[in-house]
């Protein structure tokens, strides 16, 4: 329990140093990056695995693969990302930190597959600052610096359940709640004291409703004796079937405050297809092959798109190495190890030049007791390029959670 605690207060002391540090530029168009995964986990292997049930892990994407559930679980965790920002000309560090997710999780009837689970996870993420330095050739008002930031995103609060079907077909669904804060400001400082600098604050709160809808198949090689086992494939649906947005805009100067604005505007988000299909290799490799399409281009907001945005799709593969648990079993054999790596075309477009991300990862799953793990996830990316007046990133994300199992959460039977 004392290793539990310190854990705990070091993903909490981690978390709060986000307030102070920046993300990536190209969270300024749209809603932000698209969070593929909240899980440490998932992030080792390629941040998908949408056709993978897990006894020991909560997931999702697809509300289907909580047919596995085995005990109660409760998870949460960290991430950090810290990447080079370059152009033809500079290059400059960024890092930012944040909480990642909590989920809950406990089967109902291991017969049925019948798995609930309810959480808060991150959709989107919006947080970057840039500062113009600006020069007044006639030397009227001086030299000023413009400084842009954004911060915030859209979160998905979400309780759903999984049956499993005749034959071994197994279907989940959940009802999604979107919110969230979108904050865009813009300011000016100038040398001359004289002058008044200015800012304006544009924040939108966005909130829908929604459903994710799933199914994981049979598994087709089921009865057969080969080096290929347990073939499956899977696919989910997130749908949204309202959507809203407060925006606010507000004007500041050193002298006064002024709210210029205060509307609710309608807004139509995108649906989101996951696919995929997994299969063992000699009963310890898990491999996941997965598809992912979200039409961006089609965001809109008072029925205005973004000329920023086009549709988003993403190829990821990954592994998973689960030792054969043997009766006193070392704990290195305990250990399981995850890789993978993906292609995404993601959904910024500037200078008509698409944005494009490539990503490896690794991970482990560390055992602190029966059922109860720290998970660490490790992507390495890079997207953009330094040509054509963009920016190039290079980036390590870290992800560090805790999985906790019915050691905690489960009474003993008598």
């Amino acid at each position: 329990m004392k290793l539990l605690s310190a854990i705990i207060i070091s993903l909490i002391t981690l978390a709060q140093l986000a307030f102070a540090q920046q993300g990536s530029v190209y969270t300024r168009y749209g809603m932000g990056d698209v969070q593929n995964s909240y899980s440490a986990r998932r992030l080792g292997m390629g941040e998908l695995g949408t056709s993978v049930s897990d006894e020991d892990f909560i997931g999702t994407l697809n509300p289907a693969g909580w047919n596995s559930l085995k005990m109660t679980r409760i998870e949460f965790g960290v991430a950090y990302n810290g990447f080079y920002v370059s152009d033809n000309v500079d290059k400059k560090f960024y890092s930012a930190t944040k909480i990642t997710g909590f989920t809950l999780a406990f089967p109902v009837s291991n017969l049925y597959g019948i798995g609930v689970a309810m959480g808060i996870v991150p959709v989107t993420n919006v947080n970057y600052e840039v500062t113009d330095h600006m020069t007044d050739p006639n030397n009227v008002i001086g030299d000023y610096d413009i400084t842009y930031k954004g911060s915030g995103g859209i979160s998905k609060v979400f309780v759903g359940s999984s049956w499993r079907l005749p034959f071994d077909f197994s279907i989940g669904a959940t009802f999604d709640y979107y919110f969230g804060n979108l904050n865009y400001s813009s300011s000016d400082v100038f040398t001359n004291t004289n002058t008044i600098g200015s800012g304006f604050t544009n924040t939108y709160k966005p909130k829908a409703t929604g459903t994710t809808l799933g199914f994981i198949s049979p598994d087709f090689l089921k009865g057969t004796n080969s080096f290929i086992s347990d073939l499956r494939i899977g696919a989910s649906v997130n749908l949204i079937f309202s959507a809203s947005m407060d925006s606010l805009l507000i004007s500041s100067s050193s002298i006064r405050v002024d709210t210029v604005n205060l509307s609710t505007m309608e807004m139509k988000m995108p649906y989101r297809i996951n696919a995929g299909a997994s299969f063992l290799l000699d009963k310890n490799f898990l491999v996941s092959l997965d598809y992912v399409y979200q039409p961006w281009k089609d965001l809109s907001i008072n029925n205005i798109k973004s000329g920023y945005l086009r549709n988003m799709m993403m190829l990821s593969a990954g592994f998973e190495y689960r030792a054969t648990k043997d009766r006193g079993s070392s704990y290195l054999n305990l250990i399981i190890l995850r890789g993978g790596f993906s292609y995404e075309q993601t959904q910024y477009v500037i200078n008509n030049i698409g944005i494009n991300q490539y990503s490896v990862y690794g991970g482990c799953s560390l055992p602190i007791s029966m059922g109860n793990t720290i998970d660490i996830g490790l992507q390495y990316y890079f997207r953009g390029q330094t040509t054509d007046s963009l920016l190039k990133e290079n980036g390590l994300k870290l992800a560090i959670g805790i999985s906790l199992g019915d050691i905690w959460f489960m009474r003993n039977e008598k």
